[in-house]
């Protein structure tokens, strides 16, 4: 079976770590006695899974000292504990000081939708979803050039505004574009420098809405991360209907 988009966690096994196909992790946890793993949708809750449930595996039982014999706080488990990833799993190695920065922080998807995108008559919207039956679930037309892209900035833009609002410190904000994960984490610096101008000397399009999120990211720690669209991600389902929703409002 080769890679797929799902990261399964080995918190107990022969190894701990993510790996990204089943014949991997099943290879770590197959009789192994009280294994612990689990499939994910995302690397961070992977890491998280693993941070909660770890246990580095060994043939036999670790002498526990003195000092062990207290239970440390979650934050320096997070970060002392250094479990062994093999070599495929590069990309998905365990950093525990990333994962201790960003936990706790409140997670929020987003997304953008647009009927006849790029074509007369285009309708487009954005939806934010911050889980079921929560208070600031949003959405709404998009100002501007109907498209899909500006749909999905806005949406950051509008889950980021709430969230400044409320004095959060830190979000994670989970978009099925990794366009706009580039746009906003990586080519931005380039526009900046070259006057908002792209590499072929053409303006960059949505400039207003990438400027506005780049200067809240100021205000606010922000983490991308990237799920697949349409693959039964409950989040990114319910934004998504959130954003079709928005779309409809759309006035031409």
């Amino acid at each position: 079976m080769g890679k797929s988009d799902n990261y399964y966690a080995v918190a107990r096994g022969r190894t701990v770590g993510i790996f990204r196909s089943w014949n991997e992790c099943k290879a770590q946890v197959d009789g192994f006695q009280m294994a612990r793993y689990k499939k994910f949708g995302t690397e961070s809750e992977a890491l998280q899974f693993i941070a909660d449930n770890r246990c580095v595996a060994t043939s036999q039982p670790a002498a526990i000292t003195k000092s062990q014999e207290q239970r440390p706080s979650r934050k320096r488990a997070l970060a002392d504990v250094k479990p062994l990833v093999v070599p495929l799993v590069k990309k998905a190695k365990i950093d525990l000081n990333e994962l201790a920065i960003w936990n706790g922080a409140p997670v929020v998807y987003t997304d953008g939708a647009c009927s006849n995108n790029g074509k007369v008559g285009a309708k487009a919207g954005w939806g934010v979803y911050w889980g079921d039956g929560h208070d600031d679930n949003e959405f709404g037309p998009v100002y501007g050039e109907p498209t899909n892209n500006r749909g999905e900035l806005i949406a950051v833009e509008k889950a980021l505004e709430k969230a400044i609002e409320k004095k959060i410190p830190k979000i994670i904000v989970r978009t099925d574009s990794n366009l706009l994960i580039q746009s906003l984490d990586k080519w931005i610096i380039g526009w900046k420098r070259k006057g908002w101008k792209t590499s072929g000397n053409e303006p960059v399009k949505n400039r207003d809405l990438l400027e506005k999120i780049d200067q809240m990211k100021s205000r606010i720690k922000v983490k991308f991360e990237h799920v697949r669209g349409h693959s039964g991600v409950h989040g990114n389902e319910m934004a998504d209907e959130l954003a079709r929703r928005g779309a409809k409002m759309y006035k031409n």
